[in-house]
């Protein structure tokens, strides 16, 4: 029990520093949470269960097959489709920052006077309807994104490929399974603390959460761009 705590307690550290040293995996969530307050945890537990079965599938399907299959040039295209998947949810996030009017009500509750922020998307559609389709279409981007996250980068293996080290199957998946929950809290409380933020800048200035969803549109592209360009320079990507 003591071999199965450590090798726990090892994935869970390994997951979180994954994800906190990872500049994507912190610009890919960026647009998708930006303004959300705690709204934005579910979509960090989303991104971050997508990204750890994309992970542990290829590591072991890798594992399946390492002699057989050269994994240079399939690592090197799956950063580019990261890249790209990047510039795709940074476009998103720009388009979705030209789109919505965000602005401040003041109420008064007997408690002293407080702003609402209200957003709208200038779009034909009752404002409770293009609030669930906006919350639908996020949390199924942040999932589809963790998992081709995952998938696709093959650089994240160097996170799960300790696993081998233990000397019992029983304490490997232990790793696995702390690395899973630890890349899933790191994204939560990531993304969290974005949201809640740049919502409460909102608040007290609403034109500065249309700026942030700007930024972290133009983050999420700059990376994005860096991820494809980086390595045709002959560097290592972080």
């Amino acid at each position: 029990m003591h071999e199965l705590l450590i090798a726990l307690g090892t994935g869970i550290i390994a997951g979180i520093a994954h994800v906190y040293m990872g500049a994507d995996h912190l610009a890919a969530l960026m647009p998708l949470s930006v303004g959300r307050k705690l709204k934005a945890a579910w979509l960090g537990v989303r991104w971050g269960v997508g990204h750890s079965m994309g992970v542990i599938i290829v590591a072991v399907i890798f594992l399946v097959v390492r002699r057989a299959v050269n994994i240079d040039p399939l690592s090197e295209w799956g950063e580019r489709i990261v890249g790209v998947m990047l510039i795709g949810l940074g476009i998103v996030g720009l388009r979705a920052a030209f789109k919505h009017k965000l602005h401040a009500h003041t109420h008064d509750h007997g408690e002293g006077d407080h702003a609402h922020l209200h957003v709208h998307t200038g779009e034909g559609h009752p404002p409770d309807q293009r609030a669930e389709e906006h919350s639908h279409f996020h949390t199924h981007a942040a999932l589809a994104a963790g998992t081709l996250h995952g998938v696709a980068g093959m650089a994240h293996l160097m996170g799960v490929l300790p696993s081998l080290a233990f000397p019992t199957l029983k304490e490997s998946f232990s790793y696995l399974g702390g690395f899973a929950g630890g890349t899933v809290a790191g994204m939560a409380f990531f993304a969290a603390a974005f949201g809640t933020i740049t919502a409460k800048l909102g608040q007290k200035a609403p034109k500065m959460i249309k700026g942030s969803m700007y930024a972290a549109g133009a983050i999420c592209i700059i990376v994005g761009v860096a991820w494809i360009v980086v390595p045709l320079m002959g560097y290592e990507l972080p």
